[in-house]
């Protein structure tokens, strides 16, 4: 069985193509912009929340927290921080806390590596 660190690892930090997508729909450049700066501003108070739920031993709080950051990270293609996001999701629905620190302790340079990813995938932002 593949070690799961490594898999998370060999998965792209960003695929451009969803926003590459609202471009090519016509979306305008700003609004790539826009949303890169929200993902800017909303995910590191949305790490503190999914941290706190899982100081809490919180899962279902812990579980929605993952939820709703897979959704947002998938929206703008990165693809390692959304599976990251996916697996803390995974485990809190069942209930599996013990693991999940090391996980959560990884997303800030997840959210580093995301942002710089898509400064580069997308100038000006």
């Amino acid at each position: 069985m593949p070690d799961p660190e490594r898999v998370l690892n060999d998965l792209p930090v960003l695929d451009p193509q969803p926003l590459r997508d609202l471009l090519d729909l016509g979306a305008s450049p700003a609004l790539v912009q826009e949303l890169i700066a929200l993902f800017q501003e909303d995910v590191p108070a949305r790490l503190a929340l999914l941290q706190r739920a899982l100081c809490a031993r919180d899962a279902q709080q812990t579980m929605m927290e993952a939820h709703q950051l897979k959704g947002a990270l998938s929206n703008l293609g990165l693809v390692r921080f959304a599976e990251s996001a996916s697996r803390i999701e995974a485990q809190a629905r069942r209930g599996q806390l013990d693991d999940l620190p090391l996980l959560v302790e990884a997303l800030p340079k997840a959210y580093e590596d995301g942002l710089a990813a898509l400064h580069s995938a997308f100038p000006g932002s």
